[in-house]
């Protein structure tokens, strides 16, 4: 936020305020305001503001985010110090996801630093969103709120889960016959975890489809190129099932649903 005085005669001076509200933050700062003038030496001036945002506890990071695979410990540690000269007492309320993460809270320096440890829990993929509460004896920062996210994916992953062609009207199907692969899209499979990815091979359920495979990262990811066989779409739903055959344990079979709406 700034105030500023739009006209100053020759040989005067004037003033330009700055304002930075510091809410939601903690240490060190640094903002930029840019001056636009008439001067004609000096069309564009620079205002560079540093400083330091005091907090009577600093929690380092402020959020915790778990990203990882699902084979893999995934866990942060949040450090919480005290600025004050009095001690400082920090006790866990509550966990709003304790069926996703587990949370350990441990005294490292006698009344001045706490690290707060957030494990993942799931097995398996998953996504989550939700924070825990830590109450303080710091009258200026009673209660403490750390939001946490979780994405953990699996070592195998193919994307998207659900291949949707989207509507076509019959008159644009005449058109696409003679450019069919106008109308490809692409499921592509990743391995997170590894470089020894291998697809044994790929079939669908019904003809109404044709696949194709390119390998894009060798080990790591194939990209399957399909496209309707537009001499075998009906009217209405046009649905298959691409399945994915690997070479990875617990991963051997994946499927994506494909679906094709012609009107």
């Amino acid at each position: 936020m700034a105030r500023f005085d739009r006209t100053i005669p020759p040989g005067g001076e004037g003033k330009i305020t700055l304002k930075v509200r510091t809410k939601g933050f903690q240490g060190k700062i640094h903002k930029r305001a840019r001056v636009f003038s008439n001067d004609p030496k000096h069309p564009q001036v620079t205002i560079s503001l540093k400083g330091k945002v005091w907090v009577p506890i600093d929690v380092n990071p402020r959020y915790v985010r778990l990203r990882g695979t699902e084979d893999e410990e995934v866990e942060k540690v949040v450090r919480l110090r005290g600025e004050k000269k009095e001690p400082l007492m920090v006790k866990l309320a509550s966990v709003s996801i304790p069926d996703k993460v587990e949370v350990k809270l441990q005294e490292t320096e006698k009344g001045r630093t706490y690290h707060l440890k957030v494990k993942n829990k799931v097995k398996g993929e998953a996504r989550y969103r939700g924070e825990l509460k830590l109450t303080t004896n710091y009258p200026e920062k009673p209660e403490i709120v750390v939001q946490i996210t979780g994405d953990i994916r699996g070592r195998l992953e193919v994307r998207p889960k659900l291949l949707s062609f989207g509507n076509m009207f019959q008159e644009r199907l005449g058109q696409l016959k003679k450019n069919p692969r106008a109308m490809t899209r692409s499921v592509t499979v990743f391995l997170n975890k590894g470089n020894d990815l291998k697809i044994e091979k790929v079939e669908l359920e019904k003809s109404i489809f044709r696949v194709s495979t390119r390998e894009t990262r060798p080990g790591r990811m194939v990209q399957i190129l399909v496209e309707p066989v537009l001499e075998k779409l009906k009217k209405g739903a046009n649905q298959d099932r691409l399945k994915i055959y690997t070479n990875q344990k617990g991963h051997e079979v994946l499927e994506v649903p494909i679906r094709l709406d012609l009107l």
